[in-house]
């Protein structure tokens, strides 16, 4: 397979830079409708008095176009794999609690592509499906001591994007 300029996009998610979570993602064009998505995102902010929000994670995604490659509606099929450590943030029940872990996990995206000019488009989409979460808990203190570790399994709402999209011809 041979990739051109005109196959390939760059993107950034908007609703996660929004959030101060840093994205980037690539998608290559491998035929005319079907494109192979791979997205990442990295958060090292740390916070005053130990207050952390630090996560990263990489997507991989097969989407099928209904129209062609880059216009319009599609269907993808991803898997995805990340990171976390999260300290005293309250809206994760972690107001005094630390949680360090990992998660795996696969669904299904529905989105939809609009073409604003030759080089430029706004990408949006949802994305549901499984996850598993292992993780440490600790108790908040000075050298903080280790409560214990779980295993946790979600299913439901996994992605929200609108990115913003900038076509390499």
């Amino acid at each position: 397979m041979r990739l051109q300029a005109q196959y390939v996009a760059l993107k950034s998610n908007l609703v996660y830079d929004a959030i101060a979570v840093p994205s980037l993602g690539t998608e290559v064009r491998l035929d005319s409708t079907l494109t192979l998505n791979v997205s990442s995102t990295y958060c090292p902010i740390s916070y005053n008095e130990n207050r952390k929000w630090k996560n990263w994670s990489v997507q991989y995604e097969a989407r099928h176009w209904f129209r062609k490659a880059f216009n319009g509606p599609y269907i993808g099929v991803f898997g995805i794999h990340g990171g976390f450590n999260l300290s005293r943030i309250p809206f994760f029940h972690l107001s005094h609690h630390r949680a360090e872990g990992n998660f795996n996990g696969a669904g299904l995206t529905f989105g939809w592509h609009r073409i604003l000019s030759p080089h430029w488009g706004i990408d949006t989409s949802l994305s549901a499906g499984y996850l598993h979460l292992r993780y440490r808990h600790y108790r908040e203190g000075r050298y903080g001591y280790h409560e214990y570790t779980r295993s946790s399994d979600y299913f439901g709402p996994v992605g929200l994007s609108v990115s913003l999209v900038y076509i390499i011809r």
